[in-house]
């Protein structure tokens, strides 16, 4: 089946808890790729869908390094998510 006739996104999906904004901001996307036949817009498509939802920048930005991303010296999103399913998996249902 061709991607442009399907959406992969279910609304009844095991953890699909999206906010009411999430969801709608996913289904706009969905729908701007199936009516323009762009799988993969680019970030200046994206951005009109987010202007087409009423989004407007209303407050002053916040410096990209805000939170700090984690230095060499920390643990990778790797290792910080084999800690959590391995706590998760030890933890009895």
């Amino acid at each position: 089946m061709h991607w442009a006739t399907y959406t992969s996104y279910s609304l009844y999906f095991d953890g699909s808890d999206m906010t009411e904004d999430e969801t709608e901001f996913l289904l706009a996307i969905a729908s701007y790729q199936k009516r323009f036949h762009r799988r993969y817009p680019t970030w200046l498509e994206v951005l009109n869908v987010l202007r087409c939802l009423g989004y407007r920048k209303v407050g002053e930005a916040v410096p990209i390094d805000e939170p700090k991303p984690p230095t060499a010296a920390e643990q990778s999103e790797f290792e910080l998510m084999k800690a959590k399913f391995e706590k998760t998996k030890a933890e009895p249902p």
